[in-house]
């Protein structure tokens, strides 16, 4: 009995940890959730090409840091056991990104896909930013509803943040769209107010 109840309290324990964590992130999340995200998912990837594939411990603290994502010594000790111990030694940055941050539900990702493939029509993971511009429309985003905003306005702040998160800034590749959408899908909890703001803007 004992044997079969040991690896149900170790899940119970990973889970408590990785959300022991997320919930001291939130308020920080709820607020710059989009440039956190795309940023440390930027930040990661020029990494990764860099250290050809080899990212560190000490290079996952210091990207915490540089993102001021303070976590105390024995959550990200937890955090990193936990994860190690789940990907059997080998630790994606994607998997650590999802880990502290949280990820969005399959419902919300198979939207996200639809998007891209829309504006992915050769299938080459890759959308240049031209693509994006002339696709993107505004008129149904809430600030702008509202009188807050113009249509203008909307485009350009969803450009310029796009571009920030984008090793290239003249293409989006899937994962820093997705990224970008992942960062929004923190602050947004109704699974339909999510799909809304993806279908508006790209006809889907």
């Amino acid at each position: 009995v004992e044997n079969e109840e040991n690896p149900i309290k170790e899940e119970d324990d990973r889970k408590k940890t990785l959300r022991n964590v997320q919930d001291n992130l939130r308020t920080k999340l709820s607020k710059r959730g989009v440039r956190i995200v795309s940023g440390l998912g930027k930040y990661f990837r020029e990494l990764d090409k860099k250290q050809n594939r080899i990212i560190t411990k000490a290079d996952y603290r210091q990207a915490l840091k540089a993102f001021h994502l303070e976590v105390t010594e024995e959550e990200f000790e937890s955090l990193w056991l936990v994860l190690h111990d789940d990907n059997n030694g080998e630790l994606d940055y994607t998997e650590f990104t999802r880990a502290i941050l949280g990820e969005m539900n399959e419902y919300r990702k198979a939207f996200v896909r639809k998007a891209y493939m829309k504006l992915d029509y050769n299938k080459i993971g890759r959308v240049p930013m031209v693509d994006i511009n002339k696709c993107y429309c505004a008129r149904k985003h809430p600030q702008v509803i509202a009188g807050n905003a113009t249509e203008e306005e909307i485009k350009s702040s969803f450009l310029e943040t796009l571009e920030d998160a984008c090793s290239n800034p003249n293409e989006v590749s899937f994962g820093e769209f997705e990224d970008y959408y992942e960062g929004l899908s923190i602050g947004i909890l109704d699974d339909e107010d999510f799909i809304n703001i993806l279908r508006n803007p790209w006809g889907i």
